[in-house]
């Protein structure tokens, strides 16, 4: 049988939620929420429609967007 863990009262960890609102995923991503329905829009990011207004983004797809697409820029030089 599977055991979950669950943290100690009062602990600092936290389990963040597999699914992210529009408002979250923006934050994660560091962008607006108009650039995030853009990105919907264009099928750049992964969602989920519970309902005809309702979205929600899965942490990982957000997360893995991330790491494919970050471009940081050092003293000119674009590092990957």
């Amino acid at each position: 049988m599977l055991e979950i863990e669950n943290p100690a009262p009062g602990s600092a960890a936290q389990i963040e939620p597999e699914l992210l609102t529009k408002a979250e995923a923006a934050h994660l991503l560091g962008v607006s929420i108009r650039t995030i329905d853009n990105m919907m829009r264009q099928r750049r990011i992964s969602f989920v429609k519970l309902t005809e207004k309702m979205v929600r983004f899965p942490r990982r797809e957000i997360l893995r967007h991330i790491r494919e697409n970050l471009t940081v820029h050092a003293q000119g030089l674009e590092v990957r």
